[in-house]
Formats: C-alpha cells, sequence, structure tokens
C-alpha cells in the first residue's frame, strides 16, 4: 500500500511538473510567434501584394491613356495645317463649312486613337446667347471593332449635311451645335483659358471628370487640347472622348478579390489638397460611395500607400491603395490636378490569410496544451521507464551576426551558399570579422538602384541577393535574403513599361523622364543636342502596301537612326516620330551622323518599293537662346519640319 502511495505521490508530482512545461511550452511558443511580428509580417505582405497589384494595373492604365489614347501629335498636325492654310488663302469659310472639311481628319483620328470619341470644337465661335459652339462630336460604341460601313459610328453633335455625306447616324440626342452647361464646359473652357494665359504650348493638354456630353447620356472623360493658328490664335479645341464604361474593361474587379469586389475607384485631388471619389463604376461602388466626394482616408501603411477609408456604407472596414498616375508635368497648367488609381478591398478580404495564421496560432496553443497534458498524464504513468527527448530542429535562417568586442562572424548555414563561400572562406570569414567585412565592400553592385542589393555569379548564372542590416548598434546583425526573381519581375516591368514593342528602342514615355531627369543636371554635360526625326509619307505607304509594310519602314528607320547615332539615346515618341538626345558630342559629329542616317535611308529605298526617307532637324542647346531642354526640342522640331517641307518640294 505503501509503494501505491509513493508510486501516486511521484506519478503526481511528475505530472504536475510535466503539464507545467506543456503550459510553458505553448505560451512560450505563441509569444514568440506574436512578438516575432509573425502577424505583423502577414499584414506587410498582403499590403504589399494589394500595392503591387494597385501599382501594376495604373502603369497599364497610364501608359494606355498617355501613350496610345492621346497620341494625336500627327492629327494635330493635320487640322492646324488645315487652319494655317485657310488664314494664308484668306478664306472666308464659316464654321459649318471648315466642319464639314475637317469631319473626315476627326474620324482618322477616332480610329487610329481607337478611342469611343472624338470631337473638335471651335470657342471662338459661340453663341453668346445660349452659349451653344460649333462642333463635330463622333462616338464609336465599340473602339475594338472596325466597321468599315461606319455601323459602329454614330454622330453626337454637329452639322446635319456631315452625317449626311460620311452616312452616319446620329442619335435622339443629336444637337447641331455643343450645348454648353455648368457640368460640360471644362473639357472646352479650361484647355482654352490655358491657352489664352500660357500662349502656344505643348504642355496644355486636359484630362475632364466624368460628365455627360448632352443630358440622358453616358458618362465620359476627355482628353482635349488646343489648336493654333498661323497667327497663335486658338482655332478649336480638338480632343479624344473614353466612356467610363469602356474605360473600366481596363480595370477588371477580380484583380483585387475573386467575388464581390468593389475594384478600382479614380481619384483626383485639386487645389483643396483633398482627394474624391471622380471616376466610379458598377452598383457596388455607386452604393458605397458617392461620386465626387471627399474620401476621408487614415494611413495604415505608409510605404504602400494603404489607408482605411472612413466614410462609406460597407458593413466592413474597406481599405483602400492609391497609386499617383502622373497626368500631368511639374510646371504645367494642370499640375494641381493630381490623378490617382485607387484600388478598395474590404477588411476581412485583405486581412484573411493573417487572420488564419491568428487561428492557426490559436488552434496550435490550444493543440500544444491538449497534447501536453496527455502526454503528461502518460508519461507520469510510466515514469519508470526512460522517456525520450525530441530534438526540435530549427529552419536555415540567412542570417550573420558581428559583435564590436570580437572577431568572429555568427552565420547560419544558409549564409555561405547565398554568398558563393567556399568551405575555406567560410573558416576563415567565421574567425576574423576583417574579413568578411573586405568580402563584402567588394561586392558588385546590382544597377537596380536598391541599396543593399548585389550581384552574384553561381556557375555561370546571375543571381541578385540583398544584405539588410537590422541593428545599427553592436552586435551588427544582418539579414541575406535572394532576391532574383523579384529583380528580374522589376526588369521586365521597367522594360515594358520603357521600351517600344517594335522597334525596340526607348519610348515616349522614356522620353519624358529622360528630357527631365537631363534638363535638371544639364550643367553636368559640355554638350546637349536634340535630333527630331519624322518618317516621310509613312501613311501613304500603309495606304498603298498595308501595316505590315509600313512596320518594316518604321523599324528600317530606326535601325538606321541607331547606327547614325551609336553613342545617342534614340526614342519613338510619335507613330513615326523619333528623337535622338547626344550628350558630349560635338556639333560636327552630330551633323556627320545625319548624313549617314540619310546614306542609311537611301539604301533600303533602293530595295524598296517605294520611296523611304526621313526628315531630320537638329538643335543645340544654348544656355543664351534655351530656358530649358524643351526649348531646344522647339527649335529641333521646327527645323525638322522645315526639312521636310524642303524635301517635298
Amino acid at each position: 500500500m505503501g509503494k501505491k502511495n509513493v508510486s501516486g505521490s511521484i506519478a503526481f508530482k511528475l505530472a504536475v511538473v510535466f503539464i507545467f512545461f506543456a503550459v510553458f511550452q505553448s505560451i512560450l511558443l505563441a509569444s514568440l510567434m506574436v512578438s516575432g511580428g509573425v502577424l505583423k509580417q502577414a499584414k506587410a505582405n498582403q499590403y504589399s501584394i494589394f500595392s503591387e497589384k494597385v501599382n501594376g494595373r495604373s502603369d497599364n492604365l497610364e501608359n494606355q491613356m498617355k501613350n496610345i489614347w492621346t497620341n494625336l501629335d500627327y492629327d494635330m498636325e493635320q487640322i492646324s495645317r488645315y487652319f494655317e492654310t485657310m488664314e494664308q488663302d484668306g478664306s472666308p469659310e464659316n464654321s459649318d463649312a471648315i466642319l464639314e472639311e475637317l469631319a473626315p481628319l476627326v474620324m482618322d483620328t477616332l480610329f487610329r486613337a481607337k478611342t469611343t470619341g472624338a470631337f473638335l470644337v471651335m470657342p471662338g465661335q459661340g453663341t453668346e446667347g445660349d452659349g451653344a459652339l460649333p462642333a463635330l462630336y463622333f462616338r464609336n460604341n465599340n473602339p475594338d471593332r472596325n466597321s468599315r460601313e461606319n455601323s459602329n459610328l454614330y454622330m453626337l453633335v454637329g452639322p446635319w449635311n456631315v452625317a449626311e455625306k460620311m452616312e452616319i447616324a446620329t442619335t435622339a440626342n443629336w444637337s447641331f451645335r455643343l450645348n454648353m452647361n455648368g457640368s460640360n464646359r471644362d473639357f472646352v473652357y479650361k484647355p482654352y483659358e490655358a491657352a489664352l494665359d500660357h500662349g502656344k504650348s505643348r504642355w496644355l493638354g486636359y484630362w475632364s471628370s466624368p460628365f455627360q456630353v448632352n443630358p440622358q447620356d453616358e458618362d465620359v472623360i476627355t482628353y482635349s487640347t488646343p489648336l493654333f493658328g498661323a497667327d497663335g490664335k486658338v482655332k478649336a479645341i480638338f480632343g479624344v472622348e473614353i466612356s467610363v464604361n469602356y474605360l473600366y474593361r481596363f480595370l477588371p474587379v477580380s484583380d483585387l478579390q475573386t467575388s464581390d469586389s468593389y475594384g478600382y475607384i479614380i481619384g483626383i485631388r485639386d487645389g483643396s489638397g483633398e482627394i474624391r471619389a471622380a471616376v466610379t463604376h458598377g452598383a457596388m461602388q455607386r452604393r458605397m460611395l458617392q461620386e465626387g466626394m471627399p474620401l476621408d482616408l487614415v494611413e495604415v501603411d505608409q510605404g504602400n500607400s494603404i489607408y482605411r477609408l472612413l466614410n462609406h456604407k460597407s458593413s466592413e472596414d474597406v481599405y483602400a491603395c492609391l497609386n499617383p498616375m502622373g497626368m500631368y508635368y511639374h510646371n504645367t497648367p494642370f499640375e494641381g490636378e493630381e490623378w490617382f488609381l485607387i484600388g478598395l478591398m474590404e477588411g476581412p478580404e485583405l486581412h484573411q490569410f493573417p487572420e488564419k495564421i491568428g487561428r492557426i496560432l490559436s488552434y496550435s496553443f490550444l493543440s500544444s496544451l491538449i497534447i501536453g497534458f496527455i502526454t503528461a498524464i502518460i508519461t507520469s504513468q510510466w515514469f519508470t521507464r526512460h522517456a525520450k527527448l525530441i530534438e526540435l530542429a530549427g529552419l536555415p535562417v540567412g542570417a550573420f551576426e558581428m559583435r564590436a568586442h570580437s572577431k568572429r562572424v555568427y552565420m547560419t548555414s544558409q549564409v555561405p551558399r547565398l554568398l558563393n563561400l567556399t568551405r575555406e572562406q567560410e573558416r576563415r570569414f567565421s574567425r576574423d570579422k576583417d574579413l568578411m567585412c573586405a568580402f563584402l565592400k567588394e561586392l558588385e553592385a546590382s544597377e537596380s538602384g536598391e541599396e543593399g542589393v548585389y550581384r552574384m555569379y553561381d556557375m555561370g548564372e546571375v543571381r541578385w541577393i540583398k544584405i539588410a542590416q537590422k541593428t545599427s548598434g553592436s552586435p551588427i546583425r544582418c539579414v541575406v535574403e535572394d532576391v532574383t526573381d523579384e529583380i528580374l519581375q522589376t526588369k521586365a516591368l521597367r522594360k515594358e513599361r520603357d521600351w517600344d514593342g517594335l522597334t525596340g528602342v526607348k519610348n515616349r514615355m522614356a522620353f519624358g523622364e529622360t528630357m527631365e531627369r537631363m534638363g535638371a543636371h544639364r550643367e553636368e554635360y559640355q554638350s546637349v543636342t536634340l535630333i527630331m526625326c519624322d518618317l516621310n509619307d509613312l501613311k501613304g505607304v500603309n495606304d498603298a502596301f498595308g501595316h505590315d509594310k509600313g512596320d518594316e519602314y518604321i523599324c528600317a528607320a530606326a535601325e538606321c537612326i541607331r547606327k547614325a547615332f551609336p553613342d545617342g539615346h534614340v526614342f519613338r515618341i510619335g507613330g513615326d516620330e523619333f528623337a535622338v538626345m547626344l550628350t558630349d558630342v560635338w556639333p560636327d559629329k552630330a551633323r556627320e551622323g545625319i548624313k549617314v542616317l540619310a546614306e542609311g535611308m537611301e539604301a533600303y529605298s533602293d530595295g524598296c518599293c517605294f520611296d523611304a526617307s526621313v526628315a531630320v532637324g537638329i538643335a543645340f542647346y544654348d544656355p543664351d537662346m534655351d530656358a530649358g531642354l524643351d526649348n531646344t526640342l522647339s527649335r529641333a522640331d521646327a527645323d525638322m519640319y522645315a526639312n521636310k517641307r524642303k524635301m517635298k518640294r
């Protein structure tokens, strides 16, 4: 009986000890997971994924809006040339006759830009009594499909004889003149008034908030820009329209949530400093938000531009990711109107993964307690047997530590593999931190520009690693991670954004950024030369031989330009326009390049079924003449057009 009591007493004491350690271990594990920032990091990862999706969609939409829908240089040139010719001839044509003459050009714009509408408004010809303006306004129901019979087209505003002559239908909302009111005046008068204030400039293009051209019409946004005559006065407002319904084809709601998604809205920050919901779409967005209302935002994650939206009608928390779209350059008339693409997600959907981790931690804690109790009881009953200790295997972590008063370097097993260290290097570096520091200083920095990212070569392949210092004092702790996939993805996105897919040269967006960067640092260069190139009669080649031949013409010209200016930066800034930027190149060498270009095009033309040539204009930056590189570019452009006129004689 005594033995049984003794055994029971020992079993009870062992059970208490085992249970205590089971509880302590469970609490310690949960505390380490929480204090280690697992949930916080999971949320940060979700915010980063949310931000990457919005940023990627914003880049695509911005490229569509700035480089495709508004690629109107050719059309603006044709219409402006008409006004200049009309002034030189002294023609007394009235506004209706002018509109009838220009109708085919406006319609060509509609097809070329692949937008839902194109328009030409003559604000100087308005009737003061009712505010109606002479205008042409064509609309295309389906920009992705062209119909030879113009079955997709109809005329919203314009003289009736234009519709009859071009065999285009009109709608019940058709009007002879564009009736201006408080809701639709901005798309005409904002660029018009900016032109009156600033004079002739290439930076007067204006993006409007959504409005209805005529009552009971669909919501549209427009891009409009003034056209000038030879006398420098505004002759017309010309531009394109994108319907809100068509715009949202480029903003699929399934990007952010698989179901019940609020999708994207477009916000605009005006002079008041508040961001308002300017473009909304769909019943869910209109039920949750009031279009035009300022957004009440509270910052959640500054690095990823994540905010919590307070003024909404959803039953759940709603989070917004804001990405600026850069619709206007600095120091331009409309730079105060800042556009944002805003992605919206409900809190439960955004935090689904962190909450799942939290539930797993809770279940793990409870399971650990239960299993600990069961194990303690079973173990206590068999206390005479030897217990087996279970070794916990820790996962390898790419990290190392250096202390101020020690020569040793403590590193995890992953560090030698990530840094391509030999066994001898690993042995020496772990004993001497000075050798380790010298090795780290000699690492080749990546061209990505991100701090702490280095290029490594492993079996002939390139890898990128990131070394992040987590502590500034002693001891110094650093984390090493392989970021090859992220760097490759960033390079691919940057190439897709900045390079022209047809010719392989940089595109208009890259040209604008380069101009801005060079303008800010032009004192670092001995000379800056800008060369404008324009293909002659590309439209004629397309019409006569097809667009495949026209694309061949463009590619051949691009190759000739590259060979003529091997030290220059070549950009395709329009359908048939190229720009070349040369730095620290003497004028004689630049002009020699123009001769080489002419010889190359002549050789290409000899093997073609058409005459191929390029009109070239050149200008050298002169601080006495040019306030900035934009003035140099204008002189090069003017020289190019003079050369083009000379070649046509």
